[in-house]
């Protein structure tokens, strides 16, 4: 047999005697298996740390003992309901995913975690889509109308359940709020009540943003600003009636000049549909004014906007004014034949930076117009339909034709450019007009059908928030928010507002529960007495019993009132579904005091709310509003207010089905190979998510998620590595950390540092912090160190030697610690490696799951053991490390072939046995005494060392392939001895 022949089997022979890693834990991951672990680590852990909490809880006596014990141990996220329509996007599996990454750090502290899913169901959105394709959907009762929505809203919810289940989210998916549920409603309704018995919830007739298409009004929070929305501007003259062109005259000493012409107020408006409806017009006395000559008329207009008319609109200044001059003075609407004086009244609202310093004011059209037309008495006009047609019949009888739509006797739609043509033309005619142009600018649309809106005045419930939202301002001061500047967004919102109006007028909602007086229905009959009395029945029979047709509706009234029923009818109003969501806070009531015989409930309810940033506009704030107006308390549902932003594709573009940009949380899951998407599984959306600094928007596409890849097979790797180095042993029970060596007391120190700063990572939920931080530790301090130096020992050593145990007693706390620290972002990645955990490592302690098992400490370790460790070997691996690679020599290719010798000043302090351990040669020669400065380094406990690497002079071991061995094709001595022990 040839020499060569001889020395491979040889090897072989001696590779069955080697320690191998060993373990069934796969190398990828397989989605089928994923989808089977799921359980483990998410609903049936959530089940059973919940129930053990209630088991516990009930075993303490006293109300104070048990408030004591939930404030301590008791985590609540309330879930913001997602909308129940449709399938899931990117944006819903950022949000949930999030959540669970906090939820389960609080459970790894030691925490029970309550947290609910929700979905919201009513509004209008499913309503339209549940008519979508149905003939005659406007003529349709509300009753089929809410029955059709509710069947949409109920296949929506198992949809998207079924979809969110696969994001590994902890609780338990067949207990979800719904607040389409009857006792939703009837709690909802008494957030009502409670808000009406304060006096905070008004009917007034006043202007609200008001969507044409979707024929309802709508909330702030339900528009989306067009910035280049382009309208058709006008400068139209109102001419001053004859008593106030004399006054003003006068007052100029201009009798004689204007030889009796025509003074005109020049006003500036961008809704020229509005002017038909104008009551007042607006001046400010405190700025100046000027009297022009234009176009062989007289107008006035501000004086530092004259420049604003344009250079073919010049003028002439004849008179500069104070404003005060204009006050009682009255004019025309040039566009009526029914001739009425209308009143000049200063207005704080009206700037000097745009228009012409005159403000048109429709009180029926506009917000700040409707405040000062109620404190000055004007009429709240608004000759506008619900879609967004002129009411021909309460137009001044001069216009009526004009605006007629053709000869089919409705009228125009005010937003129709048609509309403003016939507007400008009348204006012409009459010599009203200046000039007209394009106005680029932003604008409201209805977010759901994405049209402009207009305002209009119609009857309407609104909540009074003058007093509540200096309450909830207030509150924020307690509340943590991340990221900060989330504090300001929601306050300047709240601020901001002084009225919500909750009313809208569809079917598919909460009812707002009152009676119209039937010959008058501006007439409405509600108080708390009648108030209780409809919850009562409707938590019996449910809201859709409410919406039926009934000739007799006397049972709906109390006793004493049933003789007023011939006389009214139930109102057909129902709730905006921001009050619906904004009642919410009321599970975690429920939950403190059915569920945990609490009397008294914790305040803040929720320790944290987490959605997307546009929910500062949204359910954050409504949230807020209700629960502080329901104590009128300095009180916030919420400890701590998290926000994230969008999802965009890689080039930075809001994903969108119109563009093509999209990508589905599926599609990152299961792979697309049109998209050239990897499959990453449900730990790689999860990771995904993770990476990404969620406070500002992801960016997601095929560069990011084939980066996510590669870290999640590192990851899994590691931990496999981990594993299948603990699967071989004979004594598997954990040494003292005080019997390790310096190497693995370093490593475990660097494991403790880690542990402690993702901790405090986690605690302000920086993800994707704690994950740069594992990785570069599990690149650096793991994969390129100690995984190793530890192989050789591992796979070569005595399988009961000190050394292998040392080596596998700090592997089992690294793999303990990155459980622990991969917990929150990979559940099934660590519940899958749990599983082939050899579980006699953890002596016993295995009642506790991967996912729930504590935090781990390793606190225990020297300090000046790892200090020195740091001083003298890290140092002297890496000149090490820097000498092998400019040996120059192609025979040497590994460590394991050279023999490194080191001179120094003083004992290193480390026998020669661990120096080849952390420089992974063959052999170390170490002379002790001085050395010549230029070959040397200093080490920072002062040691003087120069290292001179070289070929081994011993022999290939044909068992551990390290060059040691005294002869040729022998054994080492420390393979000789493995294998005569075993």
């Amino acid at each position: 047999m040839s020499l060569a022949l001889r020395r491979s089997y040889a090897q072989h022979a001696y590779q069955k005697t080697l320690h191998l890693s060993k373990t069934k834990f796969p190398n990828r991951s397989v989605l089928a298996n994923s989808l089977e672990l799921l359980p483990l680590c998410s609903d049936r852990v959530y089940t059973e740390q919940l129930e053990r909490f209630k088991r516990e809880l009930g075993a303490v006596e006293g109300e104070d003992e048990k408030l004591a014990a939930v404030r301590e141990r008791l985590f609540v996220l309330h879930d913001g309901p997602p909308y129940a329509n449709g399938d899931l996007h990117l944006g819903h599996a950022l949000n949930k995913i999030l959540k669970d990454f906090v939820n389960r750090f609080q459970l790894s502290q030691g925490k029970t975690v309550y947290y609910r899913p929700g979905w919201d169901c009513h509004g209008l959105p499913i309503e339209m889509k549940a008519l979508k394709d149905l003939r005659d959907a406007d003529k349709m009762d509300s009753v089929k109308v809410r029955e059709l929505a509710r069947q949409h809203a109920l296949r929506s919810l198992d949809k998207q359940r079924d979809q969110f289940k696969k994001y590994g989210i902890l609780t338990d998916w067949s207990d979800p709020y719904v607040t389409m549920d009857k006792s939703f409603e009837v709690n909802q309704l008494k957030v009502f009540q409670k808000m009406f018995n304060m006096g905070l919830i008004k009917r007034q007739n006043k202007p609200v943003y008001w969507g044409t298409v979707t024929k309802t009004a709508l909330a702030e929070s339900e528009l989306e600003y067009n910035e280049k929305h382009v309208s058709t501007a006008a400068y139209v003259k109102f001419p001053l009636t004859a008593d106030s062109r004399a006054h003003l005259q006068d007052k100029l000493k201009l009798e004689n000049e204007l030889q009796n012409d025509q003074i005109s107020c020049l006003i500036w408006t961008s809704t020229p549909w509005t002017l038909f409806s104008n009551r007042a017009i607006c001046f400010n006395e405190n700025f100046s004014y000027s009297l022009l000559q234009l176009d062989g008329s007289y107008v006035i207009v501000e004086n530092n906007l004259i420049n604003q008319l344009g250079s073919d609109h010049k003028g002439e200044i004849l008179k500069t004014f104070e404003g005060k001059l204009l006050k009682g003075l009255f004019y025309y609407n040039p566009l009526v034949s029914d001739i009425v004086a209308r009143p000049l009244i200063h207005g704080d609202h009206v700037t000097d930076n745009a228009g012409t310093g005159l403000v048109h004011t429709a009180p029926g059209h506009g917000h700040d117009d409707y405040f000062l037309g109620i404190e000055n008495d004007l009429e709240i006009y608004s000759p506008v339909d619900h879609e967004g047609r002129y009411i021909l019949n309460e137009l001044p009888d001069n216009c009526k034709e004009l605006l007629m739509e053709g000869g089919t006797g409705l009228g125009r739609k005010v937003l129709d450019s048609e509309t403003t043509t016939v507007i400008l033309d009348l204006l012409s005619k009459k010599q009203a007009l200046l000039k007209a142009h394009k106005y680029t600018h932003s604008y409201p649309y209805d977010w759901r059908a994405k049209t402009p809106v207009i305002i209009r005045a119609t009857p309407q419930w609104f909540a009074d928030l003058h007093d509540v939202k200096d309450l909830a301002i207030k509150s924020l001061e307690k509340v943590e928010f991340y990221p900060k500047r989330g504090e300001n967004r929601l306050s300047s919102f709240i601020k901001s507002r002084n009225e919500w109006c909750i009313s809208r007028q569809r079917s598919w909602g909460v009812p707002i529960p009152v009676f119209h007086n039937k010959s008058n229905p501006d007439k409405v009959l509600i108080n708390d007495e009648l108030l209780e009395y409809i919850i009562t029945r409707i938590s019996k029979h449910g809201s859709d019993l409410w919406f039926s047709p009934e000739d007799d509706i006397s049972d709906w009234f109390p006793e004493n009132y049933r003789t007023m029923a011939k006389d009214f009818i139930k109102g057909t109003d129902t709730m905006d579904v921001w009050f619906d969501s904004g009642s919410t806070w009321n599970i975690i009531r429920e939950f403190y005091q059915k569920e945990l015989g609490l009397s008294t409930v914790p305040q803040p309810l929720a320790n944290v709310y987490l959605e997307g940033s546009d929910q500062h506009r949204g359910w954050f704030q409504s949230s807020l509003l209700t629960k502080v107006a329901c104590s009128m308390s300095e009180i916030a549902p919420y400890n701590e207010v998290i926000t994230h932003g969008f999802t965009l594709d890689e080039k930075g573009i809001k994903m969108s089905k119109s563009i093509g940009n999209t990508i589905s949380p599926e599609s990152i899951i299961e792979g697309d190979k049109k998209r050239n998407l990897p499959a990453l599984g449900i730990d790689g959306l999860r990771y995904f998510v993770a990476q990404a600094d969620f406070t500002t928007d992801v960016t997601v596409g095929p560069t990011v998620l084939k980066h996510v890849a590669e870290a999640l097979k590192k990851c899994r790797l590691t931990m496999r590595f981990l594993i299948s180095n603990l699967e071989i042993s004979k004594r598997y029970s954990l040494l003292n950390t005080s019997e390790l060596r310096p190497v693995d007391k370093y490593v475990l120190a660097s494991v403790n540092k880690l542990l402690e700063e993702t901790k405090e990572l986690y605690k302000v939920h920086n993800f994707s912090k704690a994950l740069v931080a594992l990785q570069f530790h599990m690149n650096n301090e793991l994969s390129s160190f100690y995984f190793d130096i530890s192989k050789d020992s591992l796979y070569s050593d005595s399988i009961e030697s000190l050394k292998r145990r040392q080596i596998q007693t700090t592997l089992f706390h690294i793999y303990d610690a990155y459980r622990a620290m991969l917990a929150p972002i990979l559940p099934i990645l660590v519940q899958e490696s749990w599983n082939f955990l050899p579980k006699q490592w953890l002596n016993g302690d295995n009642e506790a799951e991967a996912v729930t098992r504590k935090w781990p400490s390793l606190t225990e370790i020297n300090p000046e053991v790892v200090n020195e460790f740091k001083q003298v070997i890290l140092p002297l691996v890496k000149e090490y490390k820097s000498k092998f690679a400019t040996l120059g020599n192609p025979s040497i290719t590994k460590p394991s072939q050279t023999k490194a010798i080191i001179n120094c000043s003083k004992s290193t302090g480390y026998s020669n046995e661990e120096l080849c351990d952390v420089l992974q040669t063959a052999e170390v020669d170490v002379n002790i005494g001085d050395m010549p400065s230029s070959n040397s380094i200093t080490l920072d406990n002062g040691t003087s060392i120069s290292i001179e690497v070289t070929k081994s002079e011993m022999h290939k071991c044909p068992r551990c392939w390290k060059h040691n061995s005294p002869e040729v094709d022998s054994l080492c001595h420390r393979c000789a001895d493995s294998i005569a022990s075993e």
